[in-house]
């Protein structure tokens, strides 16, 4: 397998299992067509991210495949991903960090999730072949399963398994199928789609109440307190940050593919402004972390400050300037 070692785990790991299936297939064109923020809103307006899986499970799906997620809650569901590894499978895992020895960043400090692929069980040796293409952490090597199962089994904090499946031959996109994909990128970009918040929708939410949203952020649990299934608004948020801004590098790399295709000539200008918004979206996840252990009363803390409105500003025309973009290439009225 051709490892694609990349900043997200996630999308690094679903790409392996991609490869496991179809070794020619292009993971910029099946994890890169979706611009959605995969947020919704709580009861108090604020943005939730969901599970990241889902997203995925759309846009491969549009791609003739078919992503499979199954929660771990114990051994036994533990012991069907360890199966499935034994009958010839790739698998993907979303593991507790703070029980992951390799992963150093994590392991015995947060337990946030972090997906990795595990192939080649061997029975009589007790290891599995495991590959972490993250580029934080990259390992491909075998490791004794023994040193995963608290990773999995350790406490339920949202663990689960992930295998692929293709689901039909995969034809090539028709104009009217990869208009619509691209009409429908347009409005996630902006107001949303499915229930989900719209990029622009989630940025200008965070502009309106951005000193409530720096106080969340400074309130968020640290360290191992808690897990994904109950850190709450504040590390929801610096995690869904991080998330989508890897969903508008990706995207920005699937619209590259797209900007000499003679069917819809999008050209240059919508990938290279998705990817602007989704570094501006980093820097506003990595300002607002920083931001919250200042004291808030500083010339620093209010340049901070400053310097996220700028960016969530930059971010939100970005946004609407690639979907007006999209639309115009497509020939669709908004």
């Amino acid at each position: 397998m051709n490892p694609l070692v990349d900043p997200s785990c996630y999308h690094a790991a679903v790409a392996a299992l991609l490869r496991s299936v179809d070794p020619q297939a292009d993971p910029a064109r099946v994890l890169g067509n979706s611009a959605s923020t995969g947020a919704v809103r709580d009861a108090e307006g604020r943005p939730v991210f969901g599970e990241p899986f889902a997203q995925f499970s759309t846009m491969v799906g549009r791609r003739g495949f078919q992503l499979l997620d199954h929660r771990v809650r114990d051994t036994e569901d533990w012991r069907a991903a360890l199966d499935a590894v034994a009958g010839g499978r790739t698998v993907a895992i979303a593991a507790d960090a703070f029980h992951l020895k390799h992963f150093w960043p994590g392991y015995g400090r947060s337990h946030a999730l972090h997906a990795i692929v595990l192939s080649d069980l061997d029975p009589g040796e007790g290891t599995v072949h495991v590959l972490d293409p993250g580029q934080a952490v990259y390992l491909d090597d075998r490791l004794p399963v023994a040193d995963l199962e608290a990773a999995m089994c350790g406490e339920d904090a949202g663990q689960s398994w992930m295998q692929m499946r293709r689901d039909a031959l995969q034809a090539p996109g028709s104009l009217d199928s990869l208009t619509q994909e691209l009409v429908l990128a347009g409005t996630e970009l902006t107001r949303g789609h499915d229930g989900f918040l719209g990029g622009a929708e989630l940025v200008d939410g965070l502009r309106g109440q951005l000193d409530d949203y720096v106080q969340l952020v400074a309130e968020r649990p640290r360290g191992a307190e808690g897990n994904e299934l109950n850190w709450g608004v504040g590390q929801g948020l610096v995690l869904g940050l991080w998330w989508y801004h890897h969903i508008l590098r990706w995207f920005s790399r699937y619209l590259e593919l797209l900007t000499d295709d003679a069917a819809v000539p999008v050209g240059p200008g919508p990938a290279a402004g998705a990817d602007r918004a989704s570094r501006d979206i980093l820097v506003v996840r990595n300002l607002l972390m920083r931001l919250g252990v200042m004291p808030p009363t500083t010339e620093r803390a209010r340049e901070f400050h400053r310097q996220i409105a700028v960016r969530l500003t930059s971010a939100y025309d970005e946004l609407h300037s690639v979907a007006s973009q999209l639309t115009a290439a497509t020939g669709v009225a908004a």
